[in-house]
């Protein structure tokens, strides 16, 4: 008898297994890798596209630029973008978070990838690196931060 109900339990579950499909990964994680170089491009560099401030993934959808600020007190402005300036690559604050245009450290906005005009600005405290990252984990609404390396 006991044998019955042992074979009976394994048919059982394993009739259960097989009706169970697991996601494919990529269905879980999206895939948020951008198709070309971005630049992090502003008055600290004529607005160009150089290579020293493009943008490198860290993380899956996180890129990050490096940038120095040399004058304490000053107000930068720069925006995140591709070389062309392409819609959906021209990226500068939301209009939808107006107080997303001056970046306090460590506190992420939203970014707009579709504006002409709306650059970031940030005023360090003290001169040095910084680090201005891209988060594309919503694609839709990528968070933009800056942080002192």
């Amino acid at each position: 008898m006991k044998r019955i109900l042992t074979v009976a339990m394994v048919a059982l579950l394993s009739a259960c297994s097989s009706q169970i499909q697991l996601p494919d990964i990529s269905d879980v994680l999206p895939n948020q890798e951008l198709d070309r170089s971005m630049y992090l491009r502003g008055d600290f560099n004529l607005w160009d596209a150089e290579t020293q401030y493009e943008f490198a993934q860290v993380a899956p959808a996180l890129y990050q630029a490096q940038v120095k600020f040399s004058t304490p007190g000053k107000v930068y402005e720069f925006k995140i973008a591709d070389m062309d300036w392409s819609a959906g690559y021209n990226c500068g604050f939301s209009e939808q978070d107006p107080t997303g245009q001056a970046l306090t450290l460590g506190q992420s906005v939203t970014a707009d990838c579709d504006t002409t005009y709306n650059y970031f600005s940030f005023t360090p405290a003290i001169k040095g690196s910084y680090i201005v990252s891209i988060d594309y984990s919503d694609y839709d609404q990528p968070k933009v931060t800056i942080t002192k390396k």
